[in-house]
């Protein structure tokens, strides 16, 4: 190609002017040793198709990776915003304790008792409880539903008082409407009602004319009426959290007609006392009651 310029320089100082341009162009076309391929257009257009329809598979394997790697990021992305919300056990020791659920619901606990639920509700708010309680439930269309050892509480917005012992659950709707479920089985009760399931039977009990003093241990308040006073001690021991004893088995059927409205223990064992011509002692917290009987 160097001896073929040399040649064309040559011839070109020779010809006149107005031809170099033109002349270099011809030049290398008539005396290139590199001849130039012949092109078959109709095999470059269906290797191009080729190309387009069917790509090559590492290309699709980049794809592939890709897309697994993408959804690996979403899956920990949504552990990571969705965690399963961490379980909070609220536990009463000798007083009264007030707790907030996630959704605003109140659950007072009376003394020895406990709550356990997550930090957040789901599609249902879920309370496993044990003792005594009373709930005041927001309404929502969001079952909340209490698991007392097995048995289900369920409501959507409502307020009743809650007692779980070893035999059975015991129930009083303040308001609204709850349900007690067990296997599937279902009993309503209406507000005004007490109802009591027995856990070796399996069955519940309505109770019309509930206790009086249901919800004594939450607002103090109590109101006997020729009560026997083994039933009015019994109701006035877990409020006041002491311990009665009886001198005299007669004691326990002598009636007490008296309303106490969050009175102090002395003045309660002062008007006992006076009431039924007995003599009261107390020491620590267990309370002695001495007399002849009624």
């Amino acid at each position: 190609m160097a001896k073929d310029l040399e040649v064309y320089n040559h011839l070109n100082y020779q010809e006149p002017p107005s031809e170099k341009e033109d002349g270099f162009v011809e030049f290398l076309f008539q005396h290139t040793e590199m001849d130039a391929p012949e092109i078959d257009e109709s095999k470059a257009w269906d290797k191009l198709s080729q190309k387009v329809h069917n790509p090559n598979k590492g290309f699709m394997w980049m794809k592939i990776a890709a897309a697994v790697t993408i959804l690996a990021i979403l899956s920990i992305s949504v552990y990571l915003y969705n965690p399963t919300p961490t379980q909070l056990r609220v536990a009463s020791a000798t007083q009264k304790m007030s707790v907030t659920f996630p959704d605003g619901s109140i659950g007072i606990l009376n003394a020895n008792s406990a709550f356990t639920y997550p930090e957040k509700f789901g599609d249902q708010r879920n309370v496993s409880f044990e003792g005594e309680a009373y709930f005041d439930i927001q309404k929502s269309n969001k079952p909340f539903i209490i698991d007392v050892n097995g048995v289900d509480v369920t409501v959507l917005g409502t307020a009743f008082n809650l007692i779980s012992t070893e035999n059975e659950v015991k129930l009083y709707v303040d308001r609204g409407l709850v349900a007690f479920e067990k296997e599937g089985k279902q009993t309503q009760v209406p507000a005004g009602n007490e109802a009591i399931f027995d856990r070796t039977t399996a069955s519940v009990s309505i109770k019309e004319m509930p206790s009086e003093n249901i919800m004594s241990w939450r607002n103090g308040v109590f109101n006997f009426d020729k009560t026997p006073l083994s039933q009015a001690l019994d109701e006035l021991s877990e409020y006041y959290n002491v311990d009665f004893e009886l001198s005299n088995e007669k004691l326990q059927n002598c009636r007490l007609t008296v309303t106490f409205d969050k009175d102090p223990l002395s003045k309660v064992l002062q008007t006992i006392s006076t009431a039924l011509g007995v003599k009261t002692s107390r020491k620590n917290d267990t309370v002695k009651i001495s007399g002849q009987g009624c």
